[in-house]
């Protein structure tokens, strides 16, 4: 692997180090993810390299411990990866290594493929797993719909409702029900100022306007979707509306 892809795969995994860190300590995804980083800096470095030594086989240093220490522990860890990895990328950036091209004299090479341009994104993780390969295979519509589906998902396990509670509810009204600016279930900023609680409105109009304008007709409709570069500007709205309530607490 050659360092300019790998700088540009170490940026996706440096964006879904803030989902990892959201984690409880105790799940299955921080050892792939970090497994993950491993593999490209050993494809690129070699594995008696600085970069690759710096990375490999973290774990929390505790060994004994309250739930709550090991969460602290985790957190700390992820964010330590993380600072290693844009440590490397900020390097190869002065170096000038990253936005070097293999071969000037190629056209081909000043144009992207749209799935280099997906990957380019750097999109919400849960984007990447329900879109990547629809996209890949130019299943355009199907890829929207995915990451919608996704959104609406991660909006519903988020808030902590039960199934009992939302029975029935249209998913809009749901929306609303989750982002409601006087009594949120999740928030999107910490709700101190006017302006915050302005924002606040807006994500909600956004969710529902997600859910009932795109979501929906993609669901019930044949809808036929050629352009890879329109699709991208979708699955970027799904991907900013996961990553605004990825990290914000609910109530």
């Amino acid at each position: 692997m050659d360092i300019q892809r790998a700088i540009e795969l170490l940026k996706q995994k440096s964006q879904e180090a803030i989902y990892v860190a959201s984690l409880n300590y105790n799940n299955n995804e921080y050892i792939p993810w970090r497994r993950n980083i491993e593999d490209i800096l050993e494809a690129a470095f070699g594995v008696n390299s600085t970069e690759y030594k710096r990375i490999a086989n973290r774990q929390p240093s505790l060994t004994k411990g309250t739930s709550a220490q090991w969460q602290r522990a985790y957190k700390d860890l992820v964010h330590r990866i993380q600072l290693e990895i844009n440590s490397i990328i900020q390097k190869y950036q002065i170096l000038g290594i990253e936005t070097k091209p293999a071969k000037k004299t190629e056209q081909k090479d000043t144009v992207k493929l749209p799935i280099q341009l997906f990957d380019a994104m750097q999109f919400h993780k849960k984007v990447i797993q329900a879109s990547r390969a629809l996209f890949e295979d130019e299943h355009y519509a199907q890829a929207i719909f995915e990451a919608f589906k996704a959104v609406n998902n991660f909006a519903k396990e988020k808030s902590g409702l039960q199934q009992n509670e939302i029975r029935g509810m249209k998913d809009s009204k749901l929306m609303a029900k989750i982002f409601d600016v006087k009594n949120p279930i999740i928030k999107v900023n910490q709700l101190l100022s006017d302006s915050d609680i302005s924002e606040q409105e807006g994500f909600k109009f956004l969710f529902m306007g997600a859910t009932v304008g795109i979501r929906n007709p993609k669901a019930h409709d044949f809808i036929e979707m050629k352009d890879p570069h329109k699709t991208l500007e979708y699955l970027a709205f799904a991907s900013l509306l996961l990553k605004k309530i990825s990290f914000w607490k609910v109530d």
